[in-house]
């Protein structure tokens, strides 16, 4: 059952035009594969949902650095892991 809410999430995620990762070393490769203009436009939708999300629920904005001028490596890390997870989370 793990595995096929995984499995659901990443079709969520191509859906919506992010980068289906669930690890920082998938999400690397991922991105060194696409063009640049894919890479670009991928990581704009990605910013467009961590945003909204963080926005809607106050402690994780904390930890995803929302309104920092110059969130740390692990603000950043923390935006792909929370967004993975909800999306994980919303496939029931």
């Amino acid at each position: 059952m793990p595995n096929s809410k995984v499995t659901l999430a990443k079709i969520k995620m191509i859906k919506m035009g992010l980068v289906p990762a669930m690890t920082g070393r998938q999400l690397s490769e991922m991105l060194e594969s696409m063009t640049p203009e894919e890479r670009r436009i991928s990581k704009r939708k990605f910013r467009k949902v961590w945003r909204n999300f963080a926005k809607s629920d106050k402690k994780a904005a904390e930890f995803m650095g929302l309104g920092s001028a110059k969130p740390t490596i692990d603000q950043k890390r923390n935006r792909s892991t929370i967004i993975s997870v909800e999306m994980v989370k919303s496939c029931q």
